[in-house]
């Protein structure tokens, strides 16, 4: 088969190399504005074509992969549907679900039987093709939240292929996705992001950042995502996120106040009752799996 990605980026360029190393992927053409991510994917053995045009880039595919940034994908859709083989099937990676799928219906229109999204909870928080790697989904979770209108042809080619990476495909609605992961990775990505901008507003920043350690540094490791991506996530989901900040700034209080108070006994059972639930997501894995993100 022929997959077509449109968005090369670190996801994308993983996706087509796990893909290819299973073999269930024959060829790929990579479809990004940058002309610098195409070239790169093609001198790193990803892609064997590529250019800037979606609907070229979806023309000949047998699979489509939308893996640019959520807020981007409806217009992406819309540009493919009309160039797309009656036999091809075409996902996305998105982060959001239930605004993204909404997008889809509209824009593919009577092709929208021919879609069935995913999200895989694997990645990392440099961006680029230059940083894609074939293992990233050995072991990880790839949701999977098809819903009526798609076909159960679409829904097994897209989780056949993600099986072939290693992944584990679990299936959720769109809304219950959204709820999910606003909590355990649109959440913890924007605190990353609020903690490390409180840093450099600080007094000599650079000394401070300087003095990280490891719990700095692990807890901090996702704000070196891509803000773009991160900025479209969070307007997709404002909602649920939303939701997330206000019962986190809930619990934040309760700490201040026993920070205040001196109530060693409440800094006690708070940590306490936290470190509980942490140690049984084993080491350094969310899910019991890394989530991205991603």
């Amino acid at each position: 088969m022929k997959l077509a990605v449109i968005g090369m980026g670190l996801m994308g360029g993983s996706a087509a190399l796990a893909m290819k190393r299973a073999g269930t992927i024959h060829s790929v053409y990579a479809c990004d504005m940058s002309p610098e991510a195409v070239s790169d994917s093609i001198s790193m053995g990803i892609a064997d074509e590529g250019g800037s045009d979606p609907a070229e880039a979806a023309r000949s595919a047998d699979v489509i992969m939308v893996a640019t940034p959520v807020m981007t994908m409806e217009s992406i859709f819309r540009q493919i549907a009309p160039v797309m083989k009656p036999d091809a099937v075409v996902t996305d990676i998105g982060s959001v679900r239930g605004m993204v799928q909404e997008g889809a219906r509209r824009a593919l229109g009577a092709k929208f039987s021919q879609y069935a999204p995913c999200h895989p909870i694997a990645g990392g928080e440099k961006p680029g093709v230059r940083y894609a790697f074939a293992d990233m989904f050995v072991g990880k979770k790839v949701i999977s939240t098809a819903e009526e209108g798609m076909s159960a042809r679409a829904v097994e080619i897209i989780e056949s292929l993600w099986k072939s990476c290693g992944a584990q495909i679990i299936r959720m609605s769109p809304e219950r996705h959204d709820e999910v992961f606003a909590l355990m990775s649109h959440l913890p990505h924007v605190l990353a992001y609020a903690l490390v901008a409180m840093i450099t507003e600080s007094r000599d920043p650079d000394t401070l950042l300087s003095m990280g350690g490891t719990g700095f540094l692990d807890f901090s490791r996702i704000a070196a995502s891509s803000p773009v991506m991160w900025r479209d996530i969070c307007l997709a989901n404002r909602k649920a996120i939303s939701e997330g900040l206000r019962r986190y700034r809930a619990e934040l209080e309760l700490f201040q106040k026993a920070i205040d108070d001196g109530n060693a006994d409440q800094l006690v059972a708070g940590f306490a009752r936290a470190a509980q639930a942490r140690r049984k997501l084993g080491q350094g894995d969310s899910l019991k799996t890394q989530v991205k993100k991603p």
